[in-house]
């Protein structure tokens, strides 16, 4: 953990020269960034009028910065600024580096300006229209102008299409029953269902990609609704594979033969959500050049997902998680050579990596929660972000407690690592095997542990774990190398447990 630096802005020695020509490139280099993310990112005419503006604000800026300089009154703490954060820590270094309150204001306020300008092209139109008036033509004047309502009008849009799409995976299942002429009851219990443990889309991204797919004009919700819900046949991919059982027929009368019955019945497997469906509805090849500005619609719906999603939340990830996708999950289960049971508890851990936030507190009944990336305010003490709102989701306990509980239906207690400590037995490094757990350090001995789920090791060899981990920002698959304890949960064998055959060779298409 880094120390606190207890130097006072202002003092020491201070080089004005030096201090002058780097603050104001500082100024300069957060207006030429300013000036590339909008062109980068805005439409055309957007992005135009925003590079002015980031180009006059980033003037004042510098003009402000040298007026402070030549005053005397500034430090040259820019290099460290821009080595934190870019343009934007060096110019609010540099703001903070001044003695003189007038000339942090002036540049807040100019900061405040750049945030403004960039926010305008830089975010989904078709939730700030309503703020911004950016597209007059598609403004809804009896709609809302609250960002925290917009957004959550337009989640429960977006939930509502692909709702309907695993009712259509659902009916599917039921015709693929009726029209074989199948066993309905065994047919449903050998049921592989997917689709209400995994949700991959992140409302951030589906209105990113849209609005990038009509170049952030004419965007409606009715628009984006109709064209998520003309692919709701393709949001839960369903496959069936055909088997039977024999029975046996007590006799008709006494002392009559036992006889057998084939029944025959289906098992269909539900797939999760999958996010390229996204890019089906609104038509993007995110490899395609994005308004003749040099970036790819790939790239333009990541940074306008990334801005919306700090936008909303703030700064509160500590990394960018990207998702596991179904292929590389599939994949990674395949090359692990362990029980069914524990295999299962890591297609549930990974199923989260990058689709649900580190949450204080955060604790969830077994299969996917609608709340999660909602904000909700954190009423757990004993953590910096208590009393704030964040996006919520899992912390470490209340995450390997879901796994083991969506899984295999068993609990591991989630009001704490302590008590989950507990509930385990230890074991050696060497007899680990995926799904059992590692803690950071002996409950009692820190003032915050964390508990983690071994998921086998690299190519290089290091020990992988999945586990929802505050300085990543949510649930994260790395090897961290501060395990010290291995543990096993008691009262469970994830050997010999028994689950549904989840094998899906011969499947054929539904």
């Amino acid at each position: 953990m880094s120390e606190h630096d207890n130097r006072q802005f202002g003092e020491g020695t201070d080089n004005f020269g030096q201090a002058a020509k780097q603050m104001a490139d500082a100024a300069k280099q957060f207006g030429q960034s300013g000036a590339q993310n909008a062109a980068a990112k805005g439409a055309s005419m957007g992005a135009q009028a925003a590079t002015k503006g980031a180009e006059a604000t980033a003037n004042a800026a510098a003009a402000t910065v040298k007026a402070g300089v030549e005053s005397g009154k500034a430090v040259a703490e820019v290099a460290s600024g821009t080595a934190a954060g870019g343009p934007w820590g060096a110019v609010i270094a540099a703001a903070w580096a001044m003695r003189h309150t007038l000339f942090k204001i002036l540049i807040s306020a100019c900061l405040i300006m750049m945030f403004l300008f960039a926010m305008v092209v830089n975010l989904p139109t078709i939730l700030f229209n309503n703020i911004f008036r950016t597209d007059p033509d598609t403004v809804d004047m009896s709609g809302s102008t609250n960002m925290n309502t917009l957004f959550d009008e337009l989640s429960t849009v977006v939930a509502d299409c692909v709702t309907a799409g695993y009712d259509h995976a659902l009916a599917e299942v039921g015709r693929i029953i009726s029209d074989g002429g199948y066993d309905y009851e065994l047919s449903m219990e050998a049921l592989i269902n997917h689709g209400f443990t995994s949700a991959d889309y992140n409302i951030s991204y589906v209105l990113a990609a849209y609005s990038a797919s009509m170049s952030q004009r004419g965007a409606t919700r009715e628009d984006m609704a109709a064209k998520l819900c003309d692919v709701r046949p393709l949001m839960f991919a369903v496959t069936y594979v055909e088997r039977e059982i024999t029975i046996t027929v007590p006799a008709e009368e006494e002392g009559g033969e036992l006889t057998t019955e084939t029944i025959r019945y289906v098992q269909c497997t539900i797939h999760p959500f999958d996010q390229s469906v996204i890019l089906i509805a609104f038509g993007i090849d995110t490899s395609a050049e994005y308004n003749q500005f040099n970036i790819t619609y790939g790239e333009a719906i990541h940074n306008m997902a990334t801005a919306l999603r700090r936008t909303m939340f703030g700064n509160m990830v500590g990394g960018e998680i990207p998702p596991i996708t179904d292929a590389e999950l599939q994949a990674f289960l395949d090359n692990l050579d362990t029980t069914p049971a524990r295999r299962e508890l890591m297609r549930a851990a990974l199923s989260l990596v990058g689709r649900v936030p580190y949450f204080w507190g955060g604790k969830s009944s077994a299969g996917w929660n609608e709340a999660w990336n909602t904000p909700r305010l954190v009423t757990a003490a004993g953590s910096s972000s208590s009393g704030t709102v964040r996006p919520f989701g899992l912390d470490c306990s209340g995450f390997t407690d879901w796994v083991y509980k969506t899984a295999v239906g068993h609990s591991l207690h989630a009001n704490g690592s302590w008590s989950q400590w507990e509930n385990t037995f230890a074991i050696t490094e060497a007899e680990l095997r995926p799904g059992d757990v590692g803690f950071m350090a002996r409950p009692g001995t820190v003032r915050v542990n964390h508990v983690l789920l071994y998921a086998g090791t690299d190519a290089n060899g290091n020990r992988l774990w999945v586990h929802s981990s505050s300085g990543a920002g949510g649930v994260v698959l790395n090897a961290p190398t501060y395990v010290s304890y291995f543990r096993r949960i008691i009262g469970i064998d994830l050997d010999t447990m028994f689950l549904p055959l989840r094998d899906t060779g011969g499947i054929a298409d539904g």
